[in-house]
């Protein structure tokens, strides 16, 4: 291979040759004052020798501890090749989802015809300033911007950039969702759902399951009384399992009972996955569920909120968070104690308790003291 940096023709116009970080950079010589390409005259090469020079240059600089060098490759990365290089790492991990998609989608819109090298922290703060303007919470921006985030760093890793820009984490106290669903409000929202997606959300209602893990859930994880969930579809990447108790039991006897289906010739199919949709899985429903949750008056909730709701009816019951924790999957104490929301009744329920604890123990007891 040839290491040393050169000069060389292609067309009517000469080029340079260099090395930086062991992969070739080539780029049109240009005159340092005008910008305008060089051609093969003797005048332009020995312009053109300055010109090089100049780059060996920048590159010793950046070695000395001077401003990173930006070459030709860098300069020609726009963010939506960072993107796609993240979308491509994401599918390769399994992690890619609708949520994904959807955050990406949006900085794609903003930044994706971009040139990497020109994402700088001010036109960040421009974005995040717009999102706001548009009554995006903080959380959604963040997870949009750790995305930006985490696709710098992945082309940094692979040596396609040599810098990203800073990217402000925003504060999400206070902005947390404390949505979570009464019984009778789950319900009504169930009765406005498609047929395919009851049992769905049902499911969702009882386990706290993320709508992923559902998604996934295969015949093969479903034994006689237990349903197993891969360490692969866990957040906690360990393998879960739950038996199938009460009305989990009436769930997958529904399920055994759909589970053939037939293809547009009429023949019967059977389908690998619980939920299924003509034997796919189920796939993106906002649509749907919001249609439903106007219908039924329940306001804005999510399909998220099923999990925070599982949480709070689990300990509720009396259910001690570590089991509670192996049921849903959450990975951390912190997580849980965040889902398991506790509402007015129960913080009422709390103080007339406690009242009636100092109450039954506000009798002093005296202990006569030994006198020596």
């Amino acid at each position: 291979m040839y290491l040393c940096p050169k000069i060389f023709q292609r067309g009517n116009y000469l080029w340079i040759a260099y090395y930086h970080h062991g992969k070739e950079q080539r780029e049109v010589a240009r005159h340092r004052k005008t910008d305008e390409k060089l051609t093969t005259s003797d005048k332009d090469r020995k312009e053109a020798e300055l010109f090089l020079k100049q780059r060996l240059g920048e590159l010793t600089a950046e070695k000395h501890g001077g401003p990173a060098f930006i070459g030709t490759q860098e300069k020609r990365l726009t963010v939506n090749d960072l993107l796609d290089s993240l979308e491509s790492d994401y599918k390769t991990r399994n992690k890619d989802n609708a949520q994904f998609q959807s955050h990406l989608k949006r900085i794609r819109s903003y930044f994706g015809a971009w040139k990497a090298i020109e994402v700088s922290a001010d036109s960040i703060a421009a974005y995040i300033a717009e999102m706001r303007e548009d009554e995006y919470t903080d959380s959604t921006i963040n997870r949009g911007t750790q995305l930006l985030g985490q696709a710098y760093e992945l082309a940094m890793k692979d040596r396609k950039l040599t810098s990203a820009p800073r990217i402000e984490h925003l504060s999400e106290v206070g902005n947390e969702r404390a949505g979570f669903f009464e019984t009778g409000d789950f319900n009504a929202v169930v009765e406005k759902l498609p047929e395919y997606l009851k049992d769905f959300v049902r499911f969702g209602f009882i386990t706290g399951w993320r709508k992923s893990a559902i998604q996934k859930l295969r015949w093969e994880s479903v034994g006689d009384d237990v349903i197993y969930l891969a360490a692969k579809n866990s957040k906690t990447r360990k393998p879960e399992s739950i038996p199938i108790e009460g009305e989990l039991q009436e769930i997958i006897e529904r399920r055994r009972a759909a589970q053939v289906w037939e293809d547009e010739e009429g023949e019967a199919r059977f389908s690998v996955y619980v939920f299924h949709v003509d034997g796919q899985p189920v796939g993106d429903f906002r649509k749907a569920w919001a249609t439903a949750c106007k219908a039924a008056k329940v306001g804005s909730l999510l399909f998220h909120d099923l999990r925070r709701t599982a949480a709070r009816n689990m300990i509720a019951a009396g259910t001690p968070q570590a089991v509670a924790m192996k049921i849903t999957g959450h990975r951390t104490d912190a997580m849980f104690r965040r889902y398991a929301i506790v509402n007015e009744d129960q913080k009422r329920d709390a103080l007339a308790n406690t009242q009636k604890y100092v109450a039954a123990n506000a009798a002093r007891k005296v202990v006569a003291m030994k006198s020596k």
